[in-house]
């Protein structure tokens, strides 16, 4: 397992470009301490575009083959309208969901994320994910928070302290491993430092 974290770690970077040449992914904050949700289509209500297996606002990627997972907009009793649904098809390590939420969080306030997450259906972990981006879109700095299989709609949360050097802040929901998880209800704050 520590082998596919690293793994994606390293190939979040590729991920993140992808999603940076995205049109429509950059959202400027501009006061800290702002408790303002800045995830687009966090509750996956937004129609879904023509053609496109990944939700509005939202940059879907997978480990090499472009078939191994399936994305798409469902709605069960246990979720609170459209959720996103990640299933594995193919014998791959992960599957990634991603947007571009920030250019300009100062120095020292942190992003938190927080996402429900339904895995009944997992064989894996899934959960949130942020990186940090620096120049040539390297991630610099991330954290995740990978839930196992369980019961029902649980929420998991991500934060990560901003630091010299970030051009871009990127959120995830990521699924490492098989099986089949949903996302619903992704918020996105900027809070306050720690320290003065």
């Amino acid at each position: 397992m520590r082998a596919v974290r690293q793994c994606v770690a390293a190939l979040l970077a590729v991920a993140g470009a992808a999603g940076c040449a995205s049109a429509g992914n950059a959202t400027t904050v501009a006061a800290r301490g702002s408790g303002a949700n800045l995830a687009r289509n966090g509750d996956f209500e937004a129609a879904p575009a023509p053609a496109r297996d990944c939700p509005s606002s939202w940059w879907c990627s997978m480990h090499s083959d472009t078939g191994s997972f399936r994305f798409s907009l469902d709605a069960d009793a246990g979720s609170n309208g459209r959720f996103l649904r990640v299933t594995r098809v193919k014998d791959e390590p992960w599957a990634l969901a991603t947007q571009i939420v920030s250019a300009n969080v100062p120095v020292g306030a942190r992003v938190k994320m927080t996402v429900a997450v339904g895995g009944e259906g997992l064989e894996g972990a899934a959960g949130p994910a942020i990186m940090l981006h620096g120049v040539g879109g390297r991630v610099i700095d991330h954290r995740q928070t990978l839930l196992a299989r369980g019961p029902g709609w649980r929420r998991a949360s991500a934060e990560i302290e901003m630091i010299p050097g970030v051009l871009q802040v990127e959120i995830g929901l990521l699924l490492e491993g098989g099986g089949t998880v949903g996302f619903d209800d992704v918020e996105v704050t900027v809070l306050p430092p720690t320290r003065p």
